[in-house]
């Protein structure tokens, strides 16, 4: 047990030099490479020489922006930790800002009161998360028009009958596993995705996410062959209730928790209070059926919450909630557990952390040993030195969580897999083409034990007329089980604004600590494609082959969609 901690201390202490190491490497080129150099490198004045506007026109400015983080990319979709309670409402715009320079343009598509999924409108340079995102919240602009004097054109902007929105799609996805391996499987799949708050002008709205999938296998002439499964999810499928104007919330059927997100999905009731500065929520129902998802009522379980907050529209963006969970299996205890979330968000820093705290009674008291046990453990901070360059940490000992990806490489299993630990690091923008960023990283959740990476990644975007780009990363871990490195490339290109085709190889190389002859390697290639037609139709295809200590296999992935 003494050994074990010491090497925890080490490499503690490793990671800390390091991160130091980088930081001030980092610092002494974003002092050389300050703001108002990059402004002129665009060929941009900088903002402390722009002229003051005029004072006939003065009311007439637009006010300051909201800023938050991209948090989650899956696909053509840019997940925001805002929602409308922050001022955002379907349709609404938004700049991802990196180094200083407007790099994309997002819409929103799909919303909820704290949390947006936005479509990319266009970009010079992929989405990353972690970037800036900047935002004019709608009651901010209403109030703005009003004060110049468009009084009518502020009730326009108001409430109006919310229109019922939605996506459906269609995808089909082929895995080839190779000679020998078994029947290659095809698994065509449906989803539908409908949203709508005070649809007509009536209190009620809904929210439905269905994804639907069918699965076979072939298999060779003369063999018993699998039969097809159909399979299908469903995600939401739930009634709202909210009168124009009031703060009260009401949700039945199967839908997401909100400030409690740690409860996930369930079935059953949610009614929120949300006022200016404090919101106030209750839950109950039953878990679906974790294999499936079908419906099922082994489970319950109900939930409380207070939640202070920002006024709404108004920056910086800062949450603290404090809530109690608990679930129970046949009147049993499942578990019970306190749950603390903290949130920040401005234009230099940006701050998320979570804590579960387990009260333990009954059983558990005697399997755990203690009345109380921390689990759950998420924490992670960003601040902007400047505005080129940032600095970051965190910490995650989260048990298990729910992913949903569109697609999967062996870079993507390999980030998942060494999930766990703490880490730290710097990213740098330069000159409006460049991005460079290293960190290390502590792990102790993956399949190598305890394990010490260090990563460096360098991008380069927007060159040429075509909008070339190139990316690459480098991994190298040692591990008590395990080492290994991981390296990957990339190059993409949008010769029309709507097309973008990214061309993608790398190799992950791993070594038994024990075993000389246990040395293993992978190698995988891949070409991606997307293109959106207008505002409502996009599409998407994906090739990859990969090959490795199992041998050969191939996939193939493509989907269509259409928002309306």
């Amino acid at each position: 047990m003494t050994g074990r901690c010491g090497r925890r201390d080490v490499a503690r202490a490793i990671v800390v030099r390091v991160a130091c190491v980088f930081t001030g490497a980092f610092m002494a080129i974003a002092a050389a490479v300050s703001p108002v150099r990059m402004l002129r490198a665009q060929g941009e004045r900088p903002t402390a020489a722009a002229p003051t506007a005029p004072a006939a026109t003065a009311r007439d400015t637009t006010p300051p922006p909201v800023w938050t983080r991209v948090t989650y990319i899956s696909g053509a979709s840019v997940y925001v930790e805002v929602g409308s309670k922050d001022g955002l409402r379907e349709g609404s715009h938004l700049e991802i800002v990196r180094g200083g320079a407007v790099t994309a343009n997002l819409v929103v598509a799909y919303i909820s009161s704290s949390r947006a999924s936005c479509s990319i409108a266009n970009s010079t340079a992929e989405p990353v998360v972690g970037d800036s995102v900047r935002f004019t919240p709608i009651a901010t602009v209403a109030t703005s028009v009003a004060g110049a004097g468009g009084a009518a054109a502020a009730a326009q902007g108001r409430a109006r009958p919310s229109a019922l929105r939605g996506r459906i799609g269609l995808r089909y996805l082929v895995v080839d596993p190779g000679t020998g391996a078994g029947g290659t499987l095809t698994q065509p799949a449906f989803d539908l995705r409908l949203d709508g708050a005070q649809l007509g002008g009536t209190p009620f709205g809904l929210a439905v996410d269905v994804r639907s999938q069918l699965s076979m296998i072939s298999t060779a002439p003369g063999l018993a062959g699998t039969p097809p499964q159909s399979v299908t999810r469903t995600y939401q499928a739930a009634l709202l209730f909210n009168a124009g104007g009031s703060p009260l919330h009401v949700a039945v059927g199967r839908q997401f928790a909100g400030a409690l997100s740690t409860v996930g999905l369930f079935d059953g009731v949610a009614i929120d209070l949300v006022q200016p500065h404090v919101s106030y929520g209750v839950l109950g129902g039953y878990q679906p059926d974790i294999t499936n998802l079908g419906f099922s009522t082994l489970t319950t379980q109900y939930g409380a919450y207070v939640q202070l907050h920002n006024k709404p529209a108004q920056s910086p963006l800062w949450s603290v909630t404090l809530g109690g969970v608990g679930a129970y299996d046949g009147g049993q205890i499942d578990r019970e557990f306190a749950y603390l979330r903290a949130t920040f968000n401005s234009r230099w820093l940006s701050i998320y952390a979570t804590q579960e705290v387990d009260v333990n009674r009954g059983w558990k008291a005697a399997s755990e040993g203690s009345s109380v046990t921390p689990t759950s453990t998420f924490a992670m901070a960003q601040v902007m030195v400047t505005d080129a360059l940032s600095v970051y940490a965190g910490i995650d000992n989260r048990r298990n969580v729910r992913l949903y990806r569109d697609y999967i490489n062996p870079e993507s299993t390999f980030d998942d897999a060494f999930r766990e630990g703490i880490w730290a690091g710097s990213s740098l923008s330069a000159l409006g083409h460049v991005r460079i960023s290293a960190d290390v990283r502590e792990s102790s959740g993956g399949a190598s034990g305890q394990t010490e990476s260090v990563t460096a990644s360098a991008s380069l975007w927007r060159f040429t007329s075509y909008q070339l780009g190139l990316h690459a990363r480098a991994t190298r871990y040692t591990g008590d089980l395990n080492s290994g490195d991981l390296q990957s490339l990339s190059l993409e290109a949008s010769p029309w604004s709507a097309l973008r085709v990214q061309v993608t190889s790398g190799v992950r190389s791993s070594a038994v600590v024990l075993d000389p002859n246990g040395a293993t390697r992978t190698t995988w290639t891949g070409i991606d494609a997307d293109l959106g037609i207008g505002r409502s139709v996009y599409l998407w295809f994906s090739l990859s082959r990969e090959s490795g200590p199992t041998g050969q296999y191939g996939q193939s992935y493509s989907a269509l969609s259409y928002r309306f």
